[in-house]
């Protein structure tokens, strides 16, 4: 759920609403806090808590009314909204005179230093008519049409602001956000040809076409081809572009040696980026080459500690590799990195859930649950500790929840084939993967799953010797 606070368009001025806390901007519009011109990684449910806090103006925002902001109707636990806090006051520790003060029985209350006060918040008048903005965008959005987010500028700060802006969108979790840096790459490239705005256009466009089928993904593929091929022109070299051309030719072309040239010309172009190694694991899982692939996971781990999506990659490699005690070591890391908050609870339970851990895992995936209500591979995770714990009535009625969701065996085969096996209808799941790989919607995720993901390995064992998938 989005909750009431999220604020997005231009507002009476013009320009975005930003207020400052202590040493940070807070951008009202987009929910994204800077420090300077870097980015500063917060999930999307502590960055609604923080909008709601900067909007009490220094008073206290009760428990409930965050909750149902963030959760509406869905049955959370407590520890839930102290996890979103404690990542909250994890990313503004770096300022000390800012503070999320905990008042008894009532909630919680943002506090600043008097030196470094922060901006008032936008009057309510301002903000109905944010409000009324973003549901203008949200119908354009749906329709295809180009959605501003800030008007155009023409500083060379704003534009580097907002490429920083547009590549942590195009990156992160949350409801709405390749929109949103697609829309903000546009307005760069509104200003002017801009290779780095028009190689984060082409992964956004690869990235909405994994997740369309039929005319629309031809279509959102030769679009993401364009754009890269005018961000490597003349010549450059840029990481997004050739990254999205590597996907293109994997996912779409299906040229596999092509691939690998392009997704080894993007990590050669910004070894330090982990977008482009990323895909290049993916890629190598997706073929078969996990040892490979490892390499590239430790690797950005390594760059990157602070990252939980570098961190916690390589614990679903771990998982995908079976080294579950390790994997949980280095997931519950991820996990308190606070950034990508589902995806490292994600394989957090899996792990839990791999090693015999069934409370755990249940209880995580509850809390992934009420962060996303009837997301796929959530449920399954559900399901698998309700099998293990015994309560085959429960998990009978997850899977029918799961087999409502519109499309679930081609946008996420492995999650509906690993609830078949776990409920022992082993010839359903073989033929929901036969289906999906027939049907030419494939996705380096799934594949790589297809061939490592421990749910699966008795699909693997009972295959017929012609099925015509390599499991």
């Amino acid at each position: 759920m989005l909750g009431v606070v999220l604020l997005a368009g231009p507002n009476t001025s013009g320009m975005p609403a930003t207020v400052s806390i202590g040493r940070f901007q807070f951008d009202l519009d987009a929910l994204v806090l800077y420090d300077e011109d870097r980015v500063v990684a917060l999930p999307p449910l502590p960055a609604q808590i923080l909008a709601m806090l900067v909007s009490a103006r220094g008073g206290v925002v009760s428990a409930s009314a965050i909750r149902d902001a963030l959760w509406g109707d869905a049955a959370v636990e407590e520890r839930n909204l102290n996890q979103q806090i404690y990542v909250l006051r994890r990313v503004l520790r770096d300022d000390a005179r800012v503070s999320i003060e905990n008042v008894p029985r009532r909630g919680y209350r943002l506090v600043v230093a008097r030196d470094a006060a922060a901006e008032p918040a936008p009057s309510r008048g301002n903000m109905q008519r944010r409000s009324r903005w973003l549901a203008v965008a949200a119908i354009a959005a749906a329709i295809g049409l180009c959605v501003w987010v800030r008007a155009v500028t023409t500083t060379p700060g704003a534009a580097n602001r907002d490429l920083a802006l547009a590549n942590y969108l195009s990156t992160s979790e949350g409801p709405d956000h390749l929109e949103l840096a697609a829309a903000y790459y546009r307005s760069i490239i509104a200003r002017g040809p801009n290779a780095a705005a028009y190689g984060g256009l082409a992964m956004v466009d690869v990235k909405r076409a994994l997740a369309l089928t039929g005319d629309r993904r031809s279509r959102a593929f030769e679009t993401a081809r364009s754009e890269a091929t005018a961000a490597l022109g003349g010549g450059g070299s840029d990481s997004n572009a050739l990254t999205a051309l590597g996907l293109i030719a994997a996912v779409y072309d299906r040229k596999c040696a092509t691939a690998a040239r392009f997704f080894n010309a993007a990590v050669a172009a910004d070894p330090q980026d982990e977008t482009p190694r990323t895909w290049r694991a993916k890629f190598l899982m997706s073929v078969g080459d996990f040892d490979v692939a490892g390499q590239d996971f430790r690797t950005m781990g390594e760059m990157a500690p602070t990252s939980g999506y570098a961190v916690g990659s390589f614990g679903e490699w771990l998982v995908l590799r079976h080294q579950y005690g390790k994997a949980s070591d280095v997931l519950a890391r991820a996990v308190a990195l606070g950034n990508h908050p589902g995806y490292t609870r994600y394989w957090l339970a899996k792990a839990d859930l791999l090693r015999g851990r069934n409370a755990d895992a249940l209880r995580l995936s509850n809390v992934l649950l009420g962060m996303y209500p009837n997301e796929a591979s959530a449920l399954v995770l559900r399901l698998q500790a309700e099998i293990a714990q015994g309560d085959r009535q429960a998990a009978e009625a997850d899977f029918r929840t799961l087999t409502v969701i519109p499309k679930v065996a081609l946008t996420d085969p492995v999650a509906l084939a690993s609830a078949e096996v776990a409920l022992g209808y082993r010839d359903e799941a073989l033929r929901v993967v036969r289906g999906y790989v027939a049907s030419g919607a494939h996705d380096l995720d799934e594949l790589g799953r297809l061939r490592s993901d421990p749910d699966l390995d008795p699909l693997r064992i009972a295959r017929a010797p012609d099925a015509p998938i390599s499991l």
